[in-house]
């Protein structure tokens, strides 16, 4: 029943989405207010790129109200067309008087709750109730809350006062746990711990922690001053000549993104006959539909009055080189502030070499491949690179594990052997750290023959799989398994070995499996639950991976576009970050080269449950 529903919501929304082709934020109501057959309406006139849904969150209700009132807009709207806007449906009216200079507000959205709010503005409930008695009778879709007290002071005014920060301090506030302090502030938990030894006893309401100033949050603070005019920053020091992103911090920006939708092709699709066939909606659309989805929470979750978001779709797969010639000589591309996107290598390339001289930057949410980012310093890349991954993997054993390990090194199939030498080197010249010579190096044996002849008694045996071929995995983890009892055997290897399908994952809990990963979801994390929470609300079926990366993806990028603006783009190395399930740590080896991201989790099986044991 759960697979129909989702095959169902997924096709619906699909749906709507074919009536997408341009979605923005801040549009303006008609003025044109007629009454028809005694009901008032506004005569709202389509303009040029308007979406049938962005007209609906103008006027404040859903996509299916206005469809009920205009029948030809279920195949789509057109320039010029005049729709009939119900009067009546609109969000109910505030309630309460506004004072802008005394308080920070919240604009209620559909679906939310006191335990969102709070948790967002880092109040406690009772404080939010005792400044807003009117929640007696429940939260308002459109009405506006308080969320906090704008405190005085002679030079500056904070935006965000449910935070309290001086120069160098933070005072912790009630409920706060140290992960949403390290979101808060924008420092790793690690940099917290470091400049407060103190918080390894626990985190108190009250408490005054020390924050280097050079790792604050800008995006906690925003701060105004009659007196002092802060510059923008510099980018002299790291930026080529030839790159610049030559447009100012401004309140509106249009992003471009390219996903595939595969409208055409997805046309064809009977709902009925996938139901019948118990098949789940097309794995392509439905990775495109979630991140879409993810990111687009982001984006509603930054708007505010001083920061505006219009996001333009482009239905874009790996085949469609001539389509994208085609919008890339279009207007409407010219006037992109930043892409994300294309998923694919080649059209992403396409793409990027388009946007350079127009000082467009590109972001690549899954493309793992580097290549991407060679002679072009506006680009960047989410995805951890296989060959990063193997670098963190092998600097935790040298870290972590040399002294009371048995390193072994399984020499697999030919097409692995850059994963076999590339750990190996990393490795080696690791070594020099913990003043060990290349004899102490690493075993490297083929089989698991070879695992046997190398196995050290009574020590901790550190079994390193460096393969996708599931084949072979399957029959070395087996293999490895029955040898293993009573054994102190670690098996380390790729993320996806988790997945094959007819592996018993009782073999990997015994040999403590450890893995190496860009991202990972933890839905013991409150964060994600509440996310998931948020999305089976709305969608009535569970989010996938990607909606939590798109959500990531959104918050790392446009909340450092709202408060520094475009140059971000050449400084990305100068903000690490730790999303929900996506770290970001840029880093790009001179100035002709786009940023890789070298976040790198690293995860170990423990008890049937995945424990992340740190990042760097």
């Amino acid at each position: 029943m759960n697979k129909i529903k989702n095959i169902s919501f997924k096709f619906t929304l699909f749906c709507i989405l074919c009536l997408l082709s341009f979605i923005s934020h801040g549009q303006t109501k008609s003025t044109d207010i007629k009454t028809i057959n005694g009901k008032k309406y506004y005569i709202h006139k389509v303009e040029k790129g308007q979406s049938l849904y962005a007209i609906a969150k103008t006027y404040g209700m859903d996509v299916n109200s206005i469809l009920a009132e205009n029948d030809d807009a279920i195949d789509g709207i057109k320039n010029g067309q005049e729709l009939k806007i119900p009067f009546e449906s609109l969000l109910p009216k505030q309630t309460v008087a506004i004072d802008t200079n005394k308080y920070v507000y919240h604009k209620i959205a559909k679906g939310e709750t006191v335990y969102g709010i709070t948790k967002k503005y880092g109040i406690d409930e009772k404080k939010l109730n005792s400044l807003n008695p009117n929640l007696i009778n429940g939260l308002k879709e459109g009405e506006y809350v308080i969320v906090g007290e704008k405190k005085k002071n002679n030079t500056t005014s904070s935006i965000a006062t449910s935070t309290v920060i001086t120069n160098d301090t933070y005072t912790v506030l009630q409920g706060e746990t140290l992960y949403g302090i390290s979101k808060k502030l924008n420092s790793s938990q690690d940099d917290l711990l470091k400049w407060n030894p103190e918080l390894k006893e626990g985190v108190k309401q009250g408490q005054v922690l020390k924050i280097v100033s050079s790792k604050k949050n800008i995006n906690s603070v925003v701060t105004q001053s009659a007196a002092v005019t802060v510059p923008s920053l510099s980018i002299d020091v790291i930026q080529a000549a030839v790159y610049t992103v030559d447009k100012q911090k401004k309140g509106t920006y249009n992003l471009g993104l390219f996903l595939p939708f595969k409208l055409m092709e997805s046309e064809g699709i009977v709902i009925e006959d996938l139901m019948k066939s118990k098949s789940p909606f097309p794995q392509t659309q439905s990775l495109a539909l979630d991140f879409y989805y993810g990111f687009k929470k982001a984006v509603d979750s930054l708007i505010s009055k001083d920061f505006e978001v219009n996001i333009h779709l482009f239905d874009v797969d790996e085949k469609d080189s001539a389509k994208v010639e085609t919008i890339c000589k279009s207007s409407e591309f010219k006037t992109l502030d930043v892409v994300f996107g294309p998923l694919y290598v080649g059209v992403f390339k396409q793409v990027a070499n388009k946007a350079k001289p127009l000082n467009i930057p590109m972001v690549s949410p899954l493309t793992q491949q580097n290549k991407i980012l060679y002679n072009n310093a506006l680009t960047s890349k989410v995805n951890t690179s296989q060959f990063t991954l193997i670098e963190g993997l092998s600097d935790y054993c040298t870290d972590s594990l040399l002294s009371t390990s048995n390193i072994i090194l399984v020499n697999t199939t030919a097409k692995d052997q850059q994963y076999i030498k590339a750990f190996k080197a990393r490795y080696n010249s690791s070594l020099s750290k913990h003043n060990k010579g290349l004899k102490d190096s690493i075993v490297v044996v083929k089989g698991m023959a070879g695992v046997k002849t190398a196995f050290v008694p009574n020590k901790k045996n550190v079994i390193v799989l460096l393969t996708n071929n599931q084949v072979y995995l399957q029959d070395f983890i087996t293999q490895l398994y029955m040898f293993s009892d009573k054994k102190d055997i670690v098996l380390m290897g790729f993320s996806n070995v988790a997945n094959i399908e007819n592996l018993d994952q009782g073999y990997l809990n015994a040999l403590q499996f450890h893995f190496a990963s860009s991202n990972h979801i933890n839905y013991k994390d409150s964060t994600i639950r509440f996310l998931a929470k948020q999305y089976q609300e709305v969608y009535t079926t569970d989010p996938s991976e990607y909606y939590f990366q798109g959500f990531d993806i959104g918050i790392y990028y446009l909340s450092k576009l709202k408060t520094i603006g475009p140059d971000v783009f050449l400084n990305l190395d100068k903000y690490s970050s730790e999303g929900v399930s996506t770290g970001f740590k840029f880093y790009r080896p001179d100035n002709e080269t786009g940023f890789e991201n070298r976040a790198v989790y690293i995860y170990k099986y423990s008890n049937y449950q995945l424990q992340q044991l740190g990042w760097k």
